[in-house]
């Protein structure tokens, strides 16, 4: 939705022939690791990082990023990503310790942001010396594509930061140039040979737009996702085109974006039994390449998506105001016995409810679910003094007993908390802790 609105040009070369659209592409995890760890590594944050391990040095390195298949299978590999302070795999995480492609950029942005003059526009480093930061990655890319256009196939990744980050007007002010990029691709005749996807991790988790309405809670779920696939490939795998047209309009995940990237390396597979088991995505092994046709009752647990990614669940207004004001009084009763139970009172201060903004009922229709009418899943929007912090959060309600469970740590703070958290380090409590230094 933002993609229409922000960047109407590039939108409109992306419904060109070749290209399909994701529409039902849903985030797997909270910000841009967890979502592109996903699709690289067919595991997400929750297993993978915070089990006390990833922080330290070359832990990273140990993951199986499918990169590597690639380069096993003859490829030449890059990554590229501008923004170095908050690159995905070096913002409060360690990095990677030895070199992990063939050729990655990380060591020439640290060193021209070090050197050259910077301007910081929409949140970010936007002009880096005498170009826009994102440029050094796209023409990254249009470089090493030439290189080893006649010589080797080629494996890439480039991810820009600068512009969407922080503001939806970076977006907007810079279509022409992403469009002048994509032409000049075309001309180039990147896409008669290669399989290319535009995509996002996320919508906006905080802000403006994420407030405005329910549809900010739709944006942040449901990020760009657009495949194309070159004529050749349409000509020699019609059956694979067709399932993908077909995939358009049904509930996806990175997790099968990751099994289509193995697919790539296995076009001969006529079904998802022809995969070995050891290379399915760790955390869903009922995902699958987009090449194969997805079920049409697809659920969010199918697709490796916890309950409070999802996207495909309708919701019901709750107009109780008793209800309304319980319910968001056991959240706040909550937050504050999880302070103290991580010994965070001497650094956190506590939450009293200002207001609630809305509660609604998610209606499930997995065929998976338990009927119980004594629980009920709500996603509650509120603000709390101090700092008038803006939070959402996903719970379960038990309506007989007034009970609430929830986890704490997966609030979602719906505004920039930077200048309010940074008596840690922790990005977790980063979310809910008002520092007491800040009063």
């Amino acid at each position: 939705m933002n993609l229409r609105r922000s960047m109407p040009k590039v939108h409109k070369f992306l419904q060109r022939p070749g290209w399909f659209e994701m529409q039902g592409y849903n985030k797997v995890g909270e910000n841009t690791l967890p979502n592109l760890l996903a699709i690289l590594t067919g595991n997400a944050e929750e297993n993978a990082l915070f089990n006390g391990r990833f922080g330290h040095s070359g832990f990273i390195d140990k993951l199986k990023f499918i990169w590597q298949l690639f380069k096993k299978n003859g490829y030449m590999t890059a990554f590229g990503e501008d923004c170095a302070k908050i690159n995905t795999f070096n913002y409060q995480k360690p990095g990677f310790k030895q070199q992990p492609v063939d050729f990655y950029l990380r060591n020439f942005i640290v060193a021209l942001e070090t050197i050259l003059k910077t301007r910081r526009e929409f949140g970010n480093v936007f002009c880096l010396g005498r170009k826009l930061g994102f440029q050094y990655v796209f023409d990254f890319a249009r470089q090493f594509m030439q290189r080893f256009e006649n010589s080797a196939p080629v494996f890439g990744i480039f991810w820009s930061n600068s512009f969407t980050h922080e503001d939806f007007l970076g977006a907007t002010a810079l279509d022409h140039v992403f469009l002048e990029y994509l032409t000049l691709y075309d001309e180039l005749g990147f896409f008669n040979r290669s399989i290319v996807m535009v995509l996002s991790d996320h919508g906006y988790r905080y802000g403006v737009t994420r407030q405005a309405s329910k549809s900010g809670y739709l944006e942040e779920r449901l990020p760009l996702m657009f495949i194309h696939v070159p004529p050749w490939f349409r000509k020699i795998y019609p059956q694979y085109v067709e399932n993908l047209k077909i995939n358009q309009n049904r509930l996806s995940s990175g997790f099968d974006l990751h099994m289509t990237l193995h697919h790539l390396l296995h076009l001969n597979a006529t079904s998802m039994a022809d995969f070995s088991p050891k290379l399915q995505a760790s955390q869903c092994k009922m995902c699958q390449s987009l090449f194969f046709q997805l079920p049409a009752n697809r659920n969010c647990s199918h697709a490796g998506i916890r309950e409070k990614w999802c996207s495909c669940e309708p919701t019901e207004t709750v107009t109780n105001q008793r209800l309304l004001r319980k319910v968001a009084q056991e959240v706040v009763h909550h937050m504050n016995r999880h302070l103290r139970d991580r010994n965070l009172t001497t650094l956190c201060q506590n939450y009293a409810l200002k207001k609630v903004l809305y509660l609604d009922s998610k209606i499930s229709l997995s065929e998976d679910s338990v009927e119980d009418e004594q629980l009920h899943t709500y996603i509650i929007t509120f603000e709390t003094n101090p700092s008038s912090a803006h939070f959402e959060a996903t719970v379960q309600w038990n309506s007989e007993k007034e009970t609430l469970n929830m986890n704490v740590d997966e609030l979602s703070r719906l505004e920039s908390y930077e200048k309010h958290s940074k008596c840690t380090r922790d990005p977790i409590i980063k979310k809910y802790c008002i520092c007491k230094e800040f009063k």
